[in-house]
């Protein structure tokens, strides 16, 4: 009975649905049309990428062309070209040197927050460190300004050694000496002494110190 009567109500509904063309099962449309473009997505697969730009030299040049090229010509092209293995190799070795200075630097944190005594021999040993390289500094330092002063004594001995008379590397020797006096590096000379130096200097024909 009950089947008999659902057979009915559902004979009813599709008459009343043609009659003013309406879809009587609209909720199984949409499960149709949704499945239906499920297929078809999954036929056509995913949608396509567009592939990324990579900009690039185009033309190619040779190693002789590119030797005839000016600086700037040169670095432009290389900059839209593959790096060499070299270049490759060092990247490479910066970013591992890179990393394993990123890891000793957190091991080095968490060495400090883990353990204070550690972190005050850390910062003692550290202090050694500094004032070790900080005398090392000092004592190239040194050993540069020795050889300056050394080469500078050279260089005036010759140019003493290399004049035409004793007279002129006597001059020279006094005027200019091979090393600079510490003790009393100021001018001895007054003003009229100052200028009679400087009117000997300035007499090529040696007139003024001539006695005759």
């Amino acid at each position: 009975m009950y089947a008999w009567a659902t057979q009915i109500n559902s004979a009813t509904v599709q008459l009343c649905a043609a009659e003013h063309d309406v879809n009587p099962y609209p909720q199984l449309d949409c499960y149709h049309s949704d499945l239906s473009q499920c297929n078809e997505m999954a036929t056509k697969g995913p949608p396509a990428t567009k592939e990324k730009f990579v900009p690039r030299n185009k033309k190619n040049v040779t190693l002789a062309e590119m030797k005839k090229m000016a600086p700037q010509q040169k670095a432009r092209y290389r900059a839209y070209e593959d790096p060499s293995k070299d270049v490759l190799n060092l990247v490479v070795n910066t970013q591992q040197r890179l990393r394993q200075h990123a890891t000793k630097e957190h091991q080095d944190l968490y060495m400090k927050t883990a353990d204070p005594k550690a972190d005050v021999a850390l910062g003692k040993q550290e202090k050694l460190i500094g004032q070790l390289k900080a005398a090392e500094a000092r004592n190239r330092i040194r050993i540069m300004r020795l050889r300056y002063q050394s080469m500078r004594a050279q260089e005036i001995n010759h140019l003493i050694a290399c004049q035409s008379t004793a007279q002129k590397s006597v001059r020279l020797e006094l005027l200019l000496p091979p090393r600079l006096d510490t003790e009393n590096p100021g001018d001895s000379l007054d003003k009229m002494e100052r200028s009679r130096v400087e009117e000997i200097l300035e007499d090529e024909r040696g007139l003024t110190v001539i006695r005759t």
